[in-house]
């Protein structure tokens, strides 16, 4: 897959495609798969997450759509690196935190929370999503925590790729 156009300027077409498919990919596990075994609305990392995702996937798809804008791809790649930042330390928190107190909204569901539209839902979620309980489900001695982290990482390294690309230079015409 060519990775830099006829004009010189560089596709990251390949990259936004690569990041899009992560994030559907994960998205339809944790539907199809994860959701049936696990209460969802137990889980308020899982919340957050898939709300991180559901976001970087259409970033992903804009940032497809938009392809040769150089400054717009550093934007988008920006915008990916400030949601990953907030779910990783959220699934940071998630995983070193005393899960002795559960709050109110541990108990929203993604659901829930798009139906309310409320920043405030939105920030209390994602505040105390580092602090609430996470079920005792495994994919081979990995939690959803985990998962999550392992999948952020993989986003992370996607939109660093896209971060430092830069168009390649003809030297000679």
């Amino acid at each position: 897959m060519s990775t830099v156009g006829v004009s010189g300027k560089p596709s990251y077409r390949s990259n936004n495609t690569l990041g899009f498919f992560i994030c559907v990919i994960s998205l339809a596990v944790a539907e199809v798969y994860i959701e049936p075994l696990i209460a969802q609305s137990n889980c308020a990392l899982c919340s957050v997450v898939r709300i991180i995702l559901l976001l970087m996937a259409g970033l992903f798809l804009i940032g497809f759509l938009i392809n040769r804008s150089f400054y717009f791809q550093r934007l988008l790649a920006t915008l990916h690196l400030l949601l990953i930042t907030a779910g990783l330390v959220t699934v940071v928190r998630n995983l070193f935190a005393d899960s002795g107190n559960v709050a109110d909204s541990c108990q929203l569901s993604t659901s829930v929370l798009l139906e309310k539209g409320s920043l405030n839902a939105l920030l209390s979620t994602l505040n105390n999503a580092g602090s609430c309980p996470i079920p005792d489900w495994q994919f081979y001695q990995l939690t959803v925590a985990h998962l999550s982290l392992i999948i952020l990482l993989a986003l992370l390294l996607v939109a660093w790729k896209i971060m430092i690309k830069k168009p390649r230079r003809n030297l000679f015409f």
